[in-house]
């Protein structure tokens, strides 16, 4: 659901499911000057942004920093954003925030 919404608003997805020792990047898009590394969340009922600690944005921040390093990647702005899918009621509810942290 989020690559689908993602392509729709012009992202290219450059890869998903990024894995390193460190943790994993759900996805990383790029939309012109930007390299975005997008943490999908989802829940039942409740908002998924709930989830989004302090300490998993900076575990985010430091993946983002791995992969530009492992891929030599310096030509493109880095941005960390959140998609927020909710399910209640048999309904999907998509959030995404850009530049969340």
């Amino acid at each position: 659901m989020a690559k689908q919404y993602l392509k729709k608003q012009g992202y290219k997805i450059v890869e998903s499911n990024f894995r390193v020792k460190a943790g994993e990047l759900d996805l990383v898009v790029q939309k012109g000057e930007f390299l975005v590394f997008v943490e999908v969340k989802t829940r039942q009922s409740q908002s998924p942004l709930i989830q989004m600690t302090r300490a998993k944005c900076e575990r985010i921040r430091k993946l983002g920093q791995m992969y530009l390093e492992q891929k030599l990647i310096s030509d493109l702005q880095p941005r960390f954003d959140v998609i927020a899918i909710t399910f209640d009621q048999g309904q999907a509810k998509l959030e995404h925030l850009e530049n969340a942290f």
